[in-house]
């Protein structure tokens, strides 16, 4: 979700100091490997510069992979929370107040307050790692280098998905002090639209192309209008759909009723509902979901940066181990009576 760099460390102090932390363990290994070439086992040894490959490659997968298209608008509504932080608590409070109307101001008035709700977000770990056999340092030292690129891109790679498909759908196995890791789909707070025939759905397949282009237009105006009304929601949506859907909507307008001009994706993200529209390949079929782009409706919340750390060699014929890890948790934000702008799709028939 996100990794280390300039801005992270210098505007989030519980990264700075995280930063701190790994920069101790990574001189430390390095300290330990070259008490080992000291006694005559420099071939095996990692050299210090390698830090400076694996790290680029780190930033580059996490930059173009896996649910890219909403993990990169989410990125700059996170919060950093302290590691250390195995929940993080959201706390909402009701209206409060009864205004009277008089003439001469002495209508006696009902002292009320704000009543308190607490909500909570557990922040997990998403870890995994590589190793290499320690002859390999012998054999093809060169060679190696790309190795453990490749093992390091396709690691971060996995750790990505694994992100992105969490804030769709959360862990429901993680569960700490009642609190449950949910994603957007899964997060009780979070608006389902039945695109189905079931329980008054919309009864439309945006991947179809026998759906019109006018059925597809009423759909966002008036179903996904109505949600956004019922919940009092201003702010334009960010809407993330399936390749499948994509397609479909970018077909031309032409063949609407009246001849409208343009694509159909284009006159949709004119609407004044819509921020933007974006395909995402972590949904498949007749799947959407979206959020207004705010940190009051929904951020990340970031304890750990990603980042690559070595386990320390206490022997030359040790093999070098890496770990990649991060911690990340996803809160669904919604005001005391449950209005959001966080929503997803279902489709279920009658």
């Amino acid at each position: 979700m996100r990794y280390f760099d300039e801005q992270l460390v210098a505007n989030s102090r519980p990264h700075a100091a995280w930063w701190e932390d790994v920069k101790v363990n990574r001189e430390w290994f390095h300290h330990t490997e070259d008490n080992l070439a000291a006694v005559g086992n420099a071939a095996s040894v990692l050299p210090r510069d390698a830090w400076l490959d694996l790290d680029g490659i780190t930033r580059r997968v996490m930059r173009n992979d896996e649910g890219q298209a909403y993990m990169t608008d989410l990125l700059p509504l996170a919060k950093a929370v302290n590691i250390g932080k195995l929940v993080h608590l959201n706390r909402v409070a009701s209206d409060a107040g009864t205004v009277n109307r008089s003439l001469s101001g002495q209508v006696p008035n009902t002292l009320d307050k704000v009543t308190y709700d607490y909500r909570g977000t557990p922040v997990p770990i998403f870890s995994s790692g590589y190793g290499r056999e320690w002859r390999e340092w012998n054999t093809l030292q060169s060679e190696n280098f790309d190795a453990l690129a490749d093992d390091q891109e396709a690691i971060t790679a996995a750790l990505r998905q694994d992100m992105a498909q969490y804030v769709l759908d959360g862990d429901s196995s993680i569960v700490f002090q009642g609190y449950t890791a949910t994603g957007i789909r899964t997060n009780p707070l979070s608006k389902v639209i039945n695109l189905g025939t079931a329980n008054s759905g919309a009864n439309i397949d945006l991947t179809s192309t026998s759906t019109t282009s006018d059925a597809i237009d009423g759909f966002i105006t008036q179903t996904l209008g109505a949600m956004l009304d019922a919940n009092n929601i201003t702010g334009a949506v960010n809407l993330y759909i399936s390749p499948e859907i994509g397609r479909n909507f970018d077909r031309s307008y032409s063949g609407a009723s009246g001849q409208k001009e343009g694509k159909l994706w284009q006159y949709l993200e004119s609407n004044r509902r819509i921020n933007k529209i974006a395909v995402t390949y972590e949904l498949t079929g007749n799947e959407l979901f979206g959020f207004v782009p705010s940190a009051e409706y929904i951020r990340p919340l970031v304890g750990m940066a990603v980042n690559t750390t070595a386990k320390t060699r206490m022997n030359p014929t040790d093999n070098y181990q890496f770990l990649v890890m991060g911690a990340m948790g996803l809160e669904v934000r919604a005001d005391f009576s449950g209005k959001t702008g966080v929503f997803y799709s279902t489709d279920i028939d009658s």
